[in-house]
């Protein structure tokens, strides 16, 4: 299992999501839509590509599956 904790910047706000095996488990409120509908990691970068957005990887590791 991969997690990975990125960053999204827009000119309004800078905001984090964390995925697990490139699913979307937990944002920040105002992209709080990624995490209802569990966006794969392609999904959350083009989306972040059409809006104007930067995002980057912060932090990720590897896991042993529980």
């Amino acid at each position: 299992m991969i997690e990975i904790l990125a960053s999204i910047r827009s000119d309004h706000f800078t905001a984090g999501i964390v995925l697990w095996d490139d699913k979307v488990v937990e944002a920040a409120p105002i992209i709080g839509y990624m995490k209802k509908r569990k966006w794969s990691r392609d999904a959350v970068r083009n989306y972040c590509k059409a809006q104007g957005w930067e995002i980057s990887v912060v932090w990720r590791m590897e896991r042993a599956k529980s």
